[in-house]
């Protein structure tokens, strides 16, 4: 009979270990590979960044970005990729006078404190930091805007030494969130911990995450705080640099030593020079040696033909981290052929560039925007004829990737618009520029009104028969202007339509003599009256001299009018 007591004791005894059974190599732990494996663990997004893991990640970051040309120059080209500009503010209220005048505004602040500066600054810090805050401040001398922004390194939002609870399970070194992890507070230091100058570097305070802006990746659920953007593949950067000072200290080896003296002989060689003496070659010299010596030089293998396969293949590693592709990466496309690139340009770096301006938009932009509305209600007038600020339907265009095929690009625009699938105002915005201030510009340039320009384009991409209208200003078909009969002008219109559009033909070109239009736009509306090309261009050269040879405005010889 079992002891009672036993029996207690083996029911609270933890049970052997069972053998795992598993049927994936990968769950498999073997001499060979639990080495490599040893490092796995069961942490939390929080346990695994915490404060000291995040601390020694990035200041290796940032010192191999001062350090290695590979790694600034690709923070860089991504901060200019993904900021360029700035985005550009497009308001969509139905007001349009409301709309252009908001838009000023946002864009003479913008450039006041320099904002787009200041997101070229915070997405290099993002890169290299793993992380970027800012919070709003305010500039006297912008008055009536008085708002700026103030951008802040991961050391300075840290956990306070004074006031934190101990175990607090919302509570991530400085950053305080709610249950769904949705951040409340901040907490920052006055100083940054790393200054040197005289000043007391633990005050600080806690502050409203509705003040501040919080710039980082989310790599994992529950995470609170960014790690740098190429952690997983920094330690390829000072393998490189090693690679390429061993390969200098080994060319410098070489080039140091002219010659050198070997021995032949056994160790009784009767003469022998000192060892390691130092003797200067003289120019064209003939010379002997002591019997037993040779002379020879060292033999430069440096660099190898392995080097240089060695450096693109490392930077390749590198730079796949960061969805930016090798030629962008190494700065050169010797290596890729125009089809690859242009390939790897438009799947893989511009939907990463798109993504990450996104991320900004609703993390940077937005707040700012929002910060923007709130000063403007302050300003008289500002705001007149706009919703409340936070019914504004407005749009963020980003300056568009570099092109790599204009004659490509515009033949699609193109066709996107003739075929209904998009709108010039929409093409301009992709392009980082607005429709609307465009076709002033243009209109400006041809000396015709902006109603007419959008006429012009309107037939140029849609077509429309000969002698239409469109806002009151006439139009022809793109590339043919208005068909001509092989018998002549005006075979549609008759005699009567030419009897009725003599007084429009006169006074156009009165007023190409006056200088009111241009001569394009002259030849424009005599074109949508209908006539031929050679007609306008005898009206024109009659109207040159400043006076009418042609009271009646008949066609010159040979032009005829059809019956």
């Amino acid at each position: 009979m079992t002891n009672p007591i036993t029996a207690i004791l083996n029911a609270f005894r933890p049970a052997s270990p069972r053998k795992v059974r598993a049927k994936y190599d990968l769950a498999q732990s073997t001499p060979h590979n639990k080495r490599h494996w040893a490092q796995t663990d069961s942490l939390s997004a929080k346990a695994a960044m915490s404060p000291a893991v995040r601390s020694l990640v990035r200041k290796r970051s940032r010192y191999e970005r001062d350090n290695n040309s590979w790694y600034a120059g690709m923070v860089r080209t991504a901060s200019n990729h993904i900021v360029s500009s700035g985005p550009r503010l497009e308001v969509q209220t139905a007001n349009i006078d409301a709309n252009t005048r908001l838009e000023r505004a946002w864009l003479k602040w913008s450039r006041a404190v320099q904002i787009a500066e200041k997101l070229r600054v915070m997405v290099e810090t993002y890169w290299i930091d793993g992380e970027v805050f800012a919070m709003r401040t305010a500039r006297p001398r912008n008055w009536p805007i008085s708002l700026d922004i103030r951008t802040y390194e991961s050391e300075q939002c840290a956990m306070p030494f004074l006031g934190a609870r101990i175990g607090d399970p919302w509570l991530d070194d400085g950053v305080r969130t709610d249950p769904n992890s949705n951040e409340v507070e901040y907490w920052f230091f006055d100083h940054h911990p790393g200054d040197t100058s005289f000043a007391p570097t633990l005050n600080g305070d806690w502050y409203s995450a509705n003040d501040v802006i919080h710039l980082f990746r989310r790599e994992r659920p529950g995470q609170v705080r960014g790690i740098p953007r190429c952690t997983s593949s920094l330690s390829t950067l000072p393998v490189m640099r090693r690679q390429e000072m061993a390969t200098l200290l080994a060319a410098e080896t070489a080039a140091s030593f002219a010659t050198y003296l070997k021995s032949t002989g056994g160790p009784d060689i009767a003469a022998s020079p000192k060892d390691f003496a130092e003797l200067e070659i003289a120019f064209n010299m003939l010379t002997t040696l002591p019997e037993g010596w040779s002379i020879e030089q060292v033999d430069p293998k440096h660099p190898g033909p392995l080097y240089e396969m060695f450096q693109r293949q490392a930077l390749m590693s590198f730079s796949r981290c960061t969805n930016m592709p090798y030629a962008l990466a190494a700065g050169t496309s010797k290596d890729s052929n125009f089809s690859s690139l242009k390939g790897d340009m438009k799947n893989v770096w511009e939907p990463e560039v798109r993504t990450e301006q996104n991320r900004i938009e609703l993390s940077v932009i937005e707040p700012i925007f929002r910060w923007f509305l709130e000063d403007s209600v302050y300003v008289p007038g500002l705001l007149d004829g706009m919703p409340s600020i936070t019914d504004i339907d407005h749009q963020w265009y980003w300056p568009p990737l570099p092109n790599l095929d204009e004659v490509d690009s515009a033949t699609a625009a193109q066709l996107r618009v003739s075929t209904g699938q998009s709108t010039l105002s929409k093409e301009h915005a992709n392009r980082g520029t607005d429709y609307d201030t465009e076709c002033i510009r243009a209109a400006a340039d041809f000396g015709v009104t902006v109603e007419q320009y959008k006429a012009a384009l309107f037939a140029k991409i849609l077509g429309s028969p000969a002698g239409s209208t469109v806002g009151g200003q006439p139009v022809a078909i793109p590339g043919q202007g208005v068909p001509a009969a092989a018998s002549g002008e005006y075979t549609e219109l008759k005699q009567a339509a030419w009897n009725n559009n003599q007084k429009r033909i006169r006074k156009t070109l009165d007023e190409l003599i006056s200088g009111t239009v241009s001569e394009g736009m002259a030849r424009l509306t005599l074109q949508g009256i209908g006539l031929a090309p050679e007609t306008i261009q005898g009206y024109i050269d009659d109207a040159r001299d400043g006076q009418l040879q042609s009271p009646d405005l008949q066609p010159p010889v040979g032009a005829g009018v059809a019956a």
